[in-house]
């Protein structure tokens, strides 16, 4: 394989991997090598990020006595690398457009494969690299030489990898290969993603169901004997077991290499192009006697169909509350069906911080507009409305968030065991949230609106870009916990009409202003 070409091939996917961040660093004059860096940089920093998260806590447990701890960190990382690879993978083979540039030019099917799939990797690995943490923790309490740790990890670590991306291609080109896929790309592509984010949620869920046990001194989780191998290799590469785990791991990644190889490579561009020209869903019929406002909600529901949208929306502002909550709901660890209705204001302002964890720039309402791609310009040039227009838009957005976050505040309150008082003061604090962030992030997709796009992901990254986003969402629940922290604290010692008045003025004068705010800045742009 002509290494400067796969180098090549590399750099050129990393810039249309993510647009904006490659448009954010031309800007500011990078270009060549030092511009390949610079987009690097951006997945070690995400990297860094998730390591200092989640290293925090790894670093107190002696993984070398815990091997229950061990195979659930890893299977939880494997899980989320799975989810993300299908998703990824589908994204960067099949719904980008780059093949026809690849077409006249020398380049072999099994370096285009190896140049994309490497990239998939660079943008999986940062969010799994607390993984490698845990291999390397693992082996330094095990009394193995540190340099051999740190070598044996990162091989561990690339292995692993490599078998979860390997099973991942299989699927997606397994089923894109299908009859069935040609005929109806938009549902099999639906399934595809539906499948993997289900994957995820019930291994999670399944895992944190778990029980504990007491071994050597300390607690610790019944082991996952499907990742027990890899304990042994780490925790004692020398053993028997170790050996007969390595040599078991080398057998299954240079299996499905081979699956990969005589599989897929022969067929790549054929299967590629075939894909590109399936059939989607089909054409929707016309409906006579619609006026304005019923064409207007027809045409804005009919952006939002889109399979890959639905599922990377889901997957990144859904997951986590639904994950959270099914897990502490399950585990029986939070059971607030006698919770004092001293506590009512709190319940109130959980459902507000619960929009913030599902109403963010990744949502469908922050998308909205950008959705339209040239569709926007051309409307701005017709005989209609612009302010009927972004208000109709705006209320499809709205409704559509409206019932995933109440329907999350619903289900979560149910689960908890609230009363009936208790569960609808959850989801009106909800709707509320919800209703105060569609504004915001409606004029944010106006301010930063982008209708060139070429993928989905572009979207979620503008102003901020991935590092901004995860540093947004973090900083929000971390927020809210501190401003729930304190308002438990007050209804426990304070009078509660006085605390509880005081509370609902104070967010009552804040919603009056944010909604002032955004109508004084953004919708009298289209008056």
């Amino acid at each position: 394989m002509n290494k400067t070409q796969l180098l090549e091939l590399i750099r050129v996917n990393l810039r249309y991997a993510n647009p904006q961040v490659t448009d954010r660093a031309r800007k500011k004059g990078k270009s060549g090598k030092a511009l390949t860096r610079a987009l690097i940089n951006q997945y070690l920093l995400s990297g860094v990020l998730f390591l200092f998260i989640y290293g925090m806590t790894m670093f107190f447990l002696d993984f070398s006595q815990m091997p229950g701890f061990f195979t659930y960190y890893v299977a939880l990382f494997s899980i989320l690398a799975f989810s993300q690879g299908i998703s990824v993978i589908y994204n960067v083979f099949f719904e980008s457009q780059d093949l026809p540039a690849y077409l006249p030019l020398p380049f072999r099917q099994s370096m285009i494969f190896s140049a994309k799939i490497l990239v998939v990797a660079l943008t999986v690995t940062p969010f799994v690299f607390p993984m490698f943490i845990v291999f390397l923790l693992t082996g330094w309490r095990s009394g193995l030489f540190l340099p051999a740790t740190i070598i044996l990890a990162i091989l561990l670590f690339l292995f692993v990898l490599a078998i979860v991306f390997a099973i991942c291609c299989l699927i997606v080109f397994g089923l894109t290969r299908t009859v069935f896929f040609k005929k109806h790309k938009k549902l099999v592509t639906s399934l595809l993603l539906g499948v993997s984010m289900a994957i995820a949620i019930v291994g999670i869920i399944f895992m944190n169901g778990q029980g504990s046990s007491m071994e050597t001194g300390q607690i610790d989780r019944h082991p996952i004997s499907i990742f027990l191998p890899l304990f042994h290799i780490m925790s004692g590469p020398f053993t028997a077991s170790g050996l007969l785990s390595f040599a078991g791991l080398l057998g299954l990644f240079l299996l499905l290499m081979l699956a990969i190889y005589v599989l897929i490579l022969p067929k790549l561009y054929e299967q590629l192009t075939d894909a590109t020209t399936a059939k989607g869903a089909n054409r929707r019929k016309h409906k006579a006697n619609q006026n304005l406002t019923q064409l207007l909600i027809s045409y804005n529901t009919q952006l939002l169909k889109e399979p890959n949208l639905i599922m990377q929306v889901l997957s990144n502002s859904i997951l986590m509350p639904v994950i959270f909550i099914v897990t502490f709901a399950i585990g029986g660890s939070l059971d607030l069906s006698h919770l004092d209705f001293r506590f009512v204001g709190v319940v109130f302002l959980t459902g507000v911080a619960l929009a913030f964890m599902t109403v963010n720039q990744t949502s469908f309402i922050s998308n909205m507009i950008s959705l339209d791609q040239e569709n926007f310009n051309f409307i701005q040039s017709l005989p209609i409305s612009m302010s009927e227009y972004m208000k109709q838009k705006f209320l499809v957005g709205l409704l559509i968030q409206s019932l995933l976050t109440g329907s999350i505040a619903l289900i979560g309150g149910i689960l908890f065991h609230l009363s009936l008082l208790n569960v609808v003061i959850l989801v009106v604090g909800s709707l509320l949230g919800t209703y105060l962030l569609c504004l915001r992030f409606f004029a944010r997709d106006y301010r930063f609106r982008l209708l060139d796009w070429t993928s989905i992901s572009q979207l979620f990254t503008r102003g901020s870009g991935s590092v901004g986003l995860v540093f947004t969402m973090l900083g929000s629940i971390f927020i809210s916990l501190i401003l729930l922290g304190a308002y438990i604290f007050a209804a426990t010692l304070l009078p509660f009409w006085p605390l509880n008045l005081s509370v609902l003025a104070i967010l009552l004068l804040v919603s009056i202003l944010w909604i002032r705010h955004f109508q004084k800045n953004f919708w009298h742009l289209f008056h």
